[in-house]
């Protein structure tokens, strides 16, 4: 199995986020309990994210539209066509579909060597 770099970008933005998300519930029980025998877990949580998150960055660079050239997970701060994806995270979610657009030219994506 070939693993495409457009894939293994998808995959470090999906956990990058969902660990850096940890913080929500690690409030909660904060706020819950005084208890802070969780507090590692979650600083680890954090770390990984972070460190997945600057990987996913990383390896966006290198996944590019072949149409127009621009980068398919980096929004940047020019506006976006009104009908394709609003952000990188969203592209990686649909990364593992055949539904993927790029945000700044609106072209379907072919991901096959991407």
């Amino acid at each position: 199995m070939k693993v495409s770099i457009g894939k293994l970008s998808a995959w470090f933005a999906i956990v990058g986020t969902i660990c850096i998300f940890t913080i929500i519930p690690w409030l909660i029980y904060k706020l819950i309990t005084e208890n802070s025998a969780y507090d590692y877990l979650f600083f680890f949580s954090l770390i990984i994210g972070v460190l997945f998150s600057i990987i996913h960055y990383i390896l966006a660079l290198f996944v590019k539209c072949p149409k127009c050239g621009k980068l398919l997970t980096v929004r940047g701060f020019k506006k976006i066509k009104s009908d394709t994806h609003d952000s990188g995270l969203e592209v990686a979610f649909l990364w593992f579909t055949n539904k993927v657009q790029c945000m700044h030219c609106g072209e379907k994506i072919d991901k096959n060597g991407i």
